[in-house]
């Protein structure tokens, strides 16, 4: 059956609420399409509605489930796809008052690459000095099928981190403009809050337990890696746009590492993605670099 709009979901280790997830989704759009990627964890799951599952045989990152599931989309005959971490819900309205938007910039002229909402996991997004969002994350993008027939689909060597930013140069050096919903929002995990500890006691400001947005080691090394590759790429193209995001990455990035409480272990991380990243080393981690990077020490 041609779906129109289908909601692209990569799903890795399926959490207890995908299947309601799911359910909000299916009354939003025409169909969804679930790629499981390596974890097998979805597919003996059952989802009303027109739900397809298609289990990836090993973890091959999120772009690579991502083109996947555009590739199906493309199949099935739809005209849009809206991308989706498993880990976001979206607002009722969210796909209608998007693909409205995306409709009326285009009707003014506008190459629209994506409609993106407005506010993610309660913060509002960045914004660049055209006015247009600044780095705006995959999850929630509403995006017609045509850009990337133009653009070709997500960078699969960057295997999961700066994904969408990559996506994003790139359309940007086509021609193409993303369009922002400014009062339209979208619950999405932003990371792990872990409490923050002062000489070994719970750090309390104003009165409150202060924490840290923590990401695991292996995460760390892809979020440094990938943007190093991206700025040696893209740098001499956007020079103000990659200088701000690299800046946003650090304050990030150093903040994490040495408030974690694996803090060896992440600057270790970091040295080892800052490297990589110069040499143009991309794709999967290797399992013996992940094991060492997984343990909190």
């Amino acid at each position: 059956m041609t779906a129109r709009i289908v909601a692209v979901v990569p799903v890795f280790g399926a959490p207890d609420d995908l299947q309601e997830t799911v359910a909000s989704l299916v009354e939003q759009v025409d169909a969804v399409v679930l790629v499981d990627d390596g974890s097998h964890t979805a597919q003996h799951l059952t989802f009303e509605g027109d739900v397809e599952v298609i289990s990836l045989a090993e973890n091959g990152g999120i772009a690579s489930a991502l083109n996947v599931a555009v590739d199906r989309a493309r199949e099935r005959g739809a005209e849009y796809v809206v991308t989706l971490d498993q880990d976001s819900r979206l607002a009722d309205g969210h796909v209608r008052r998007l693909l409205a938007l995306i409709e009326q910039a285009t009707a003014h002229g506008v190459r629209v690459a994506a409609g993106v909402p407005g506010v993610v996991g309660g913060a509002p997004v960045l914004r660049g000095s055209d006015g247009e969002p600044f780095d705006p994350i995959q999850s929630g993008q509403v995006i017609p099928l045509a850009v990337f027939d133009e653009l070709g689909g997500f960078n699969t060597d960057l295997f999961i981190d700066a994904v969408d930013s990559e996506f994003r140069v790139r359309a940007r050096l086509a021609g193409y403009r993303f369009v922002v919903d400014e009062h339209l929002e979208m619950a999405h995990a932003l990371g792990e809050a872990v409490p923050l500890q002062l000489f070994g006691r719970p750090l309390i400001l104003g009165g409150k337990q202060r924490h840290v947005l923590y990401h695991s080691p292996w995460r760390t090394y892809y979020m440094v890696r990938n943007s190093v590759w991206l700025s040696r790429r893209y740098g001499a193209e956007d020079r103000a746009w990659m200088r701000r995001r690299n800046r946003k990455l650090a304050e990030m990035v150093v903040g994490g590492s040495l408030l974690a409480p694996d803090r060896l272990t992440q600057l270790s991380a970091v040295r080892a993605g800052w490297r990589d990243g110069r040499r143009g080393v991309l794709g999967r981690i290797s399992d013996a670099q992940r094991s060492r990077f997984g343990r909190r020490v």
